[in-house]
């Protein structure tokens, strides 16, 4: 009896995929990326998984910029409308949140406020480890290229030596670190990017739908 094919669920980087896509946007300025279609992205990379692996699920991780309404509202309002489009499309959406905090400038000689992203990278680890214990997955490919998730890899490693962790570093965020842990990674090219864009509009459940942003038009 033929084993099974290998069910691979997808953890999405939301911060390190958006960063890989504007620098991707700078080499394909005609061409629209950010309204990325993950599902059929994660799809066309199932063949450098093997064994005739399997799309299981996609989990993506971000969280809204809703600090720089004042200045720049729009960009909280694109984020949102693209995970709504993502989670009508079966995507799973995990929203974490920046936190205010005060850091020197050297430049302005005073303390100024910043905004750091929290609780993502954690989330992304127990997300990954909890589905492998409840055995949902065979193969969790991690789309990042943060080197902060080779404990995670160590980890998943230990614990389930039957199974298989690999990283899926978006375009021009490739980790060598992660890539000398699991031999088995790969890198999303620029124009998968382009090549896998949701139509310009998506339905929800609801029956309404949901619209690419005008600035993300090309």
């Amino acid at each position: 009896m033929s084993n099974p094919s290998p069910r691979a669920v997808f953890f999405v980087d939301g911060f390190n995929l958006y960063h890989s896509i504007s620098e991707a946007a700078k080499l394909l300025p005609d061409q629209q990326l950010k309204w990325l279609d993950l599902p059929n992205l994660c799809s066309s990379y199932l063949h450098q998984i093997g064994n005739g692996a399997v799309l299981s699920g996609i989990h993506y991780f971000t969280a809204f910029a809703d600090h720089l309404h004042d200045r720049n509202p729009g960009k909280p309002q694109r984020h949102r409308a693209y995970v709504r489009a993502l989670t009508a499309r079966k995507v799973n959406a995990y929203i974490s949140h920046f936190r205010r905090r005060r850091v020197w400038s050297h430049e302005l000689d005073r303390w100024v406020a910043a905004y750091e992203e929290k609780e993502t990278d954690v989330a992304i680890a127990c997300q990954v480890l909890a589905l492998a214990m409840e055995d949902q997955l065979e193969v969790a490919v991690l789309i990042t290229g943060d080197s902060d998730f080779a404990p995670v890899y160590r980890a998943f490693s230990k614990q389930f030596p039957e199974k298989r962790l690999i990283f899926a570093f978006p375009f021009a965020r490739a980790s060598k670190e992660l890539k000398q842990l699991s031999r088995d990674s790969f890198t999303i090219s620029k124009e998968a990017y382009a090549n896998f864009q949701l139509p310009d509009k998506v339905r929800l459940p609801s029956g309404k739908y949901v619209h690419i942003p005008e600035d993300w038009k090309t």
